[in-house]
């Protein structure tokens, strides 16, 4: 009986981890609907993560967005589009090969975005700042080591 006392707690863990990542997923897809309501009412949350690549290379081809986020360029061709139907982005001829276009943020995106990011951090901070150095640290390591893990699936 004591040899099955580890697997049930492991087991125990198991769920509570699952819970906590469904909780998660369910709490940042919140946050991308509010985001995306904050940019512009009209922007589909998916396009979220498309824009914060793009805000963070400052320029970017779809193809490379296509590889990183793990999207078919069909998809994210829509929300390419959208993003510029709604003044966010904008598309540069790359100088050196002339069928690639780059994408770039433009100035209300960029106003937007950095609007939200300040409220966001601020108040993320005020939740944790009581958090120890080593709670930050030890939290930290782990998100790490789980965004590895999942990039595997």
């Amino acid at each position: 009986m004591d040899e099955a006392q580890p697997e049930t707690r492991r087991g125990v863990l198991f769920d509570a981890a699952e819970q906590e990542l469904f909780t998660l997923i369910s709490v940042t897809a919140k946050s991308r609907r509010t985001l995306a309501a904050r940019l512009d009412e009209r922007l589909p949350p998916a396009a979220v993560p498309v824009l914060a690549m793009i805000l963070k290379c400052q320029s970017i081809t779809q193809s490379e967005i296509c590889e990183h986020l793990m999207t078919d360029k069909a998809t994210l061709s829509r929300l390419v589009t959208r993003l510029e139907e709604l003044g966010l982005v904008s598309r540069q001829v790359d100088e050196a090969d002339r069928r690639v276009s780059n994408l770039l943020p433009t100035e209300l995106a960029k106003e937007r975005w950095h609007g939200w990011l300040e409220s966001w951090r601020d108040s993320l901070r005020e939740r944790i700042t009581l958090w120890s150095d080593d709670d930050l640290d030890h939290l930290v390591g782990l998100l790490g080591r789980l965004n590895t893990d999942l990039r595997e699936l």
